[in-house]
């Protein structure tokens, strides 16, 4: 995102100058009328010559003295002005505030002044922008690559101190057949109710990720193998249990779920995601609408009572 984005909320009227010889008082006046955080201070050939905000303004007011009302705001202006153009991205202008402890910024172009950005805001569009480039659009869950990034984190860390970590691959059986029948859109819709329902099912510490097309993948923490089957097991039926109403229709799902979890041979996440994905494979092969698992696990021993907490959305 470019500078030039966040200006085309504010209006050129928001963008205000003082003299270096206003005071204080007539300066606060300025700020309060016109509901702005900061002014620019210009010279007599309107060169920038420096910025005063309402936090320069907090130490005269709070000491109740009358006469530094009167003091002139190049008695306190920041003057290490450092401007940005309209075509800087975001982060860049954010990173070099932070790095000169910069409130505000002027935005020059063509050595006009278009505007004024405060270290708030320009904060909170980058975080928005965090969320955008790290969130599937259709489905609001995790995109690949700050899934991938999460996933090896926490395997790093439950490698590390010997905690239990499952990993599942989950696909839509049928899709195509889906997409074709009702529509992109209906499979669009299909999509979205399906990641509702997996935020809905596990708990907030477990991670939820689409990966493209109709695949997902889960990080259950802090959960072994025998756990993260229940849960996923419970999530096969309850997805079973749903329909899904579109222009009248009314559509049926199931999926596959191929999961893997932390063992001593376990190399690092993309490991254990690569082997959750063969057993997905084998799950679509013996049928589909099934959980598959490592070998290992004898699923008619899993205590469904003892287990029952995984899952829930803690």
């Amino acid at each position: 995102m470019k500078v030039e984005t966040l200006l085309l909320s504010k209006r050129s009227a928001d963008v205000k100058g003082v003299s270096p010889d206003f005071t204080l008082r007539e300066t606060a006046q300025l700020l309060l009328e016109h509901r702005l955080g900061a002014l620019v201070v210009t010279d007599d050939h309107n060169n920038l010559i420096g910025i005063v905000s309402e936090r320069d303004l907090i130490p005269v007011v709070a000491s109740l003295d009358a006469s530094a009302c009167n003091q002139r705001v190049s008695e306190v202006m920041s003057t290490s002005v450092v401007s940005c153009s309209p075509e800087d991205e975001v982060a860049f202008v954010l990173r070099l505030m932070n790095e000169h402890s910069f409130r505000h910024m002027p935005v020059l172009e063509d050595k006009k002044l278009v505007g004024i950005l405060s270290i708030r805001e320009l904060t909170k569009a980058y975080d928005l922008l965090q969320i955008e480039a790290n969130t599937d659009p259709l489905t609001q869950v995790s995109n690949r690559r700050p899934f991938l990034k999460t996933l090896e984190a926490n395997f790093q860390s439950a490698a590390k101190i010997g905690q239990p970590l499952s990993v599942a691959m989950l696909d839509v059986d049928h899709f195509k057949r889906i997409n074709d029948t009702y529509g992109h859109d209906a499979g669009d819709k299909v999509l979205q109710q399906l990641s509702r329902m997996l935020i809905r099912e596990f708990r907030t510490i477990d991670l939820v990720g689409r990966l493209g097309g109709e695949e997902f993948a889960l990080v259950f923490p802090e959960t072994d193998l025998s756990g993260a089957f229940i849960a996923c097991e419970r999530l096969r039926k309850n997805v079973m249990q749903q329909e899904i109403k579109t222009d009248g229709n009314r559509i049926c799902l199931t999926v596959s779920i191929g999961l893997s979890a932390l063992g001593a041979d376990s190399v690092d996440g993309a490991s254990l995601l690569k082997q959750a994905d063969e057993l997905l494979y084998v799950a679509k092969h013996k049928g589909r609408n099934q959980v598959v698992v490592d070998g290992n696990l004898d699923i008619s021993t899993i205590s469904k009572t003892s287990m029952s907490w995984v899952g829930e959305n803690q």
